[in-house]
């Protein structure tokens, strides 16, 4: 038998949520068929199987919290009802030499035993260790169909996991083996650099119901939700790590109004929705080429900064399920049209709860977009989404008088704009001229579009 025992898929997670199976007791699995999804913190995670057999168990239901580091699956392994072959020889070796009280014969055949024990636990332990945390299915898969030891894949997906992107550049160049201590090292970098800080026990007494306030108006209690868990660490981690100032500033964007009423109409014939969103994940790639300082992760412990190489902006979206913060990945490569595609994609999959860890990762910076909802033109104090240096929000386009060369007052539509950052990282001046650009970009749509 055999126990699949529930992984933390997250940063800390202590438990997931059980949200499908997808096998029955008693059906035949095969290696890497997907067993189970969970929810962890903000995702929803597959969880393949790691051995072929028969599954015999399904330790938790749907809807139920599963705790990581205990059996959320037994299987019984092809096999094992008689044993191998090989164990069944070994075991007549040793028996042989116990009945001829050969005690040389024994300690030979005892030690043959344990030699192939010994390299049959160093291949699992390897598998365990290098091949399944390398990769997930849908990659080992690949690898396996081309002929790819993924042990010697330089991996730069999230945590250092290997993408097809990493298999199909090792093919190309074959000769580029991993280096096992530098893979190490730049995975320890990567954990270390989004570890999150301890947090400090709170004087603060919780509530609990009072035994005066009587039956008749009890409150209606739930358990938290591994989600809205994840969603309270985060808030009071980016908070209590990061020393937030917020910026407050404004923009005329009669142009950029003018040029989205004009491309939407396009956009629609080509089926793609575009929304003021895809102007700012556009505007912010342009701001992070000339502000590298905002593209950047800081590890205090060890004194390093890192200065990503990537443009992933995450785009904050509201789900029945809690805030989540999908990412556009590589958006310097997108257009705008493609960009307001892939915010659509993620939009949805964020609603059906069906986002992956890694759409939610390696995020350079986090644009807010408050301004459907608002019902003004308001500022707001954005949390930093850890471990991002900087946040921006937006409110709602309003109307405003605004003088014209004449000075006499115009009406125009105005967007207020809400910048948060690091100030262990970024100082004030600088931010500032991130910001009179970030103003630049959306005052006159086609200088971003001619620049960014």
């Amino acid at each position: 038998m055999y126990d699949v025992i529930l992984p933390d898929a997250g940063e800390g997670t202590v438990e997931s949520e059980i949200v499908s199976w997808f096998f029955d007791e008693g059906d035949e699995v095969k290696e890497d068929d997907i067993l189970l999804e969970m929810q962890s913190d903000k995702a929803v995670v597959e969880l393949p199987s790691p051995k072929s057999g028969i599954l015999k168990k399904k330790h938790y239901d749907v809807g139920e919290l599963a705790q990581v580091g205990e059996p959320v699956a037994t299987i019984e392994l092809e096999g094992s009802a008689g044993g191998s072959t090989e164990e069944k020889e070994e075991t007549a070796e040793v028996l042989v030499a116990e009945e001829k009280d050969d005690k040389k014969a024994q300690e030979k055949a005892t030690e043959t035993k344990a030699a192939k024990s010994s390299e049959t636990e160093s291949k699992d332990k390897a598998v365990s260790d290098d091949w399944r945390t390398l990769a997930v299915p849908r990659v080992r898969i690949y690898a396996r169909n081309n002929n790819v030891d993924l042990t010697q894949v330089e991996g730069t997906g999230n945590h250092g996991k290997v993408t097809i992107e990493d298999i199909d550049r090792f093919m190309a160049n074959p000769e580029a083996q991993k280096s096992g201590s530098t893979s190490e090292e730049k995975t320890e970098a990567r954990d270390e650099e989004r570890s999150q800080v301890s947090m400090p026990k709170s004087d603060v007494k919780p509530y609990e119901p009072s035994e005066t306030e009587g039956t008749s108006k009890a409150d209606r209690v739930e358990k938290i939700t591994p989600m809205r868990r994840a969603i309270s660490q985060a808030m009071v981690n980016s908070k209590m790590t990061s020393p937030h100032v917020t910026v407050f500033d404004k923009v005329e964007v009669s142009a950029l109004v003018k040029h989205r009423d004009e491309m939407k109409t396009i956009a629609a014939n080509n089926e793609i929705r575009l929304t003021y969103t895809a102007y700012f994940v556009k505007a912010l790639v342009a701001v992070l080429k000339k502000f590298p300082e905002l593209n950047a992760s800081m590890n205090l412990d060890k004194g390093e900064i890192y200065y990503h190489q990537y443009y992933n902006i995450g785009v904050a979206a509201n789900t029945p399920q809690g805030l989540v913060v999908p990412v556009v990945k590589n958006a310097e490569r997108l257009s705008l049209f493609e960009i307001a595609s892939e915010v659509g994609v993620l939009a949805e999959k964020a609603t059906e709860g069906k986002l992956n860890s890694d759409e939610m990762s390696n995020g350079s910076m986090t644009v807010t977009n408050v301004g459907g909802a608002a019902t003004g033109g308001v500022w707001s104090t954005p949390i930093i989404n850890q471990p991002e240096v900087a946040i921006v929000g937006m409110g709602r386009i309003e109307n405003e008088f605004l003088p014209d060369e004449e000075g006499n007052p115009v009406l125009k539509p105005v967007l207020k704009i809400s910048f948060a950052f690091d100030h262990r990282v970024v100082d004030g001046v600088y931010a500032q001229e991130a910001i009179n650009l970030l103003k630049k970009y959306l005052n006159n749509p086609n200088l971003l579009l001619s620049e960014g």
